[in-house]
């Protein structure tokens, strides 16, 4: 029961970390859905980098699923967290590394 609890909690932190705030709720919704489906994929990546890593030092025993979604969402609130003061700083990121983006999210002018 402890367990689900802690990470229903973290799903949520999650959430909060990669919240992305706009003029309107839908508005700040949508950002948001598509920052995380933006995002997923590189969040991914790193924690496959991390579960590989964990399961080569404990000698190819594989990790649980859940300990595997921990993994994922520890990376994706660390990130999300940095990239959100990041933007709030006013920074752009994406310019800042040179990537230029058509639109956030897709067909806006946010």
């Amino acid at each position: 029961m402890k367990e689900r609890l802690t990470l229903i909690l973290s799903i949520v932190f999650y959430l909060l970390c990669n919240l992305r705030l706009t003029t309107t709720p839908m508005a700040s919704l949508k950002a948001t859905l598509w920052w995380i489906a933006y995002m997923a994929p590189f969040y991914a990546g790193i924690s496959l980098i991390v579960i590989i890593f964990l399961q080569a030092v404990a000698g190819g025993k594989k990790l649980p699923w859940e300990r595997r979604l921990r993994i994922f969402l520890a990376v994706g609130m660390i990130s999300g967290f940095v990239m959100s003061v990041w933007a709030n700083m006013g920074l752009d990121l994406w310019k800042h590394l040179g990537i230029t983006l058509a639109s956030y999210p897709p067909g806006s002018s946010l």
